[in-house]
């Protein structure tokens, strides 16, 4: 695993009643993924795998101070028979995401269910649509569960706006299959238990390119902002806006040339945050992270 460099983290439990992933689960349509085949009788591509990072941070709010393992199964089935005119895809998916710490999750919370430990189990599905190639919307519903019981069960619905910008950078970077991938992405709470459903707006860049080619690499930097109406705390009271800047530096690999469909990748993750905002964390954080991906 890369070693997670965060610094301690200030109990906050009585503040955080459950998570709100950014990096669960391997969001509706990933980019670079391969979109299922619509001339398979099948239609469905399945994908596994799993993430460890040094301390589970979502939405700039700490959830565990544990280093996590995060694995995930998702199923996409292409519905080619929706499509016509500008709609050139539809894509119905269905998955699940977890967090799984060797010990409790830290930060004063419970850690007493029936799987201690097992921190969360998200499941969601949903549907995504694509248009003129180039522009997908992506709707889902989330239900967030918690086997350890650290936090009582609730529901999101989330939106991504993605635009695919690749052809437009041929010829004019000098770089290999560069983007700069442009998405933005709501979420609005359901049935918080502790307190009032937040609407969550994640507007973000995430500049990529390869390098190499026998067997190329993949080197992305998100570029991503957080902002709410009511999901974060004000450390001297209020609901602030802004909650995080974050960035880093991600490198993915297939490395093997007969087993194209899996992957590896690593990387850090930057966190510059509000220290207005009650989130457990000190102003920056820097989060190490390594997983693997098998998609068929």
């Amino acid at each position: 695993m890369i070693a997670a460099a965060s610094v301690g983290v200030p109990a906050l439990a009585q503040d955080i009643e459950a998570p709100d992933g950014d990096e669960r689960p391997p969001e509706a349509v990933p980019p670079g993924d391969a979109t299922p085949n619509a001339q398979d009788p099948d239609r469905v591509t399945w994908s596994v795998g799993a993430t460890a990072v040094g301390q589970y941070i979502s939405r700039g709010v700490a959830f565990s101070q544990e280093p996590s393992l995060q694995p995930f199964v998702s199923a996409r089935i292409a519905l080619p028979e929706l499509e016509g005119g500008a709609l050139t895809g539809v894509t119905a998916f269905v998955g699940t995401w977890n967090s799984i710490q060797s010990g409790g999750p830290g930060l004063g919370q419970a850690n007493d269910g029936p799987v201690p430990g097992w921190y969360e189990a998200d499941i969601y599905s949903g549907i995504a649509l694509t248009f003129r190639e180039r522009f997908t919307v992506s709707v889902a519903w989330y239900r967030y569960i918690s086997p350890a019981d650290s936090f009582t069960d609730y529901d999101d619905f989330e939106m991504i706006l993605r635009f695919d910008d690749t052809q437009f950078w041929k010829g004019r970077v000098p770089l290999d299959n560069f983007s700069l991938s442009p998405s933005l992405r709501m979420v609005q709470e359901e049935g918080q238990p502790l307190r009032d459903d937040a609407l969550y707006v994640q507007p973000s860049l995430t500049p990529s390119f390869t390098v190499g080619t026998e067997t190329p690499v993949t080197v992305s930097v998100p570029l991503m902002v957080g902002l709410s109406d009511s999901f974060y705390r004000g450390v001297d009271g209020g609901n602030p806006d802004f909650g995080f800047f974050r960035t880093g530096l991600t490198l993915a690999i297939s490395p093997i040339e007969t087993a194209s469909a899996l992957s590896f990748n690593g990387g850090i993750d930057v966190w510059m945050l509000n220290d207005d905002v009650a989130n457990g964390l000190d102003d920056n954080e820097f989060v190490g992270r390594i997983g693997a991906r098998y998609s068929f």
